[in-house]
């Protein structure tokens, strides 16, 4: 709408400039020389005219290349697999990640993948890849992140959320793709690492390690829980 509002003022304003024009030129050259003023003024407005179709032409080519330089940048963030964020956005989002508030962390990891991929194949190990991504995408919130880290590794980033909201989100998970029916393969499990600023650490960088540190715990307690940095 006000694409249109520009365009229409655009081509009146050039129109009155190239009549202004023509009529000036008239006055100053051709006053004497027995050309209608209106030649003049019909040449002004052509011109005028012909200098809008020009700049809209500019103006519709840079925005379609702004429009395929977004497209492109969308499709450099997401992972091909998942439709998830890749390990590429997670790194260009995480810089601009600010200490001031409260922000959790989630780093989420399949158990066992190695081997289900090694038993079933690598095609229904990419099953799973996407129905765990799909379940994590409709268990957070709609201001959370979710990223394929790397692998089987599955990162969250929960802005403006507590350690208590980011475990009750982390245990969600767990207990979704826990109940999720993988017939007819064996039941999926995974283990979550949790990290919160300022709770556990003022960094952004130490916030990774320790949801990870959390994440390596829950593993080696027994996989398919919970834990966060601290416990």
């Amino acid at each position: 709408m006000k694409d249109n509002k520009f365009i229409v003022v655009m081509f009146i304003s050039m129109i009155l400039l190239g009549a202004v024009c023509g009529a000036t030129f008239y006055f100053m050259f051709m006053f004497t020389g027995g050309v209608p003023i209106f030649h003049c003024i019909s040449v002004g407005i052509f011109f005028g005219l012909l200098n809008s179709f020009t700049v809209l032409f500019f103006i519709r080519k840079y925005s379609n290349i702004k429009l395929d330089n977004k497209e492109l940048e969308r499709q450099m963030r997401i992972d091909n697999l998942t439709k998830l964020y890749n390990r590429y956005a997670f790194d260009s989002d995480i810089k601009n990640l600010t200490t001031e508030d409260q922000c959790s962390m989630i780093f989420i990891d399949i158990d066992n993948f190695r081997s289900f991929n090694n038993d079933y194949g690598h095609h229904s190990g990419d099953k799973v890849l996407t129905n765990c991504a799909e379940i994590i995408r409709r268990s957070v919130r709609l201001s959370d992140m979710v990223y394929r880290y790397g692998g089987e590794e599955i990162v969250i980033i929960l802005e403006r959320c507590s350690k208590a909201e980011a475990e009750r989100i982390g245990w969600n998970i767990v207990e979704s793709i826990r109940n999720f029916d993988n017939s007819p393969y064996p039941m999926i499990t995974v283990s979550a690492g949790v990290a919160t600023i300022p709770d556990d650490t003022a960094s952004i960088d130490k916030l990774i390690k320790l949801s990870d540190l959390a994440l390596l715990r829950a593993k080696k307690l027994g996989k398919n829980q919970v834990i966060s940095s601290f416990e």
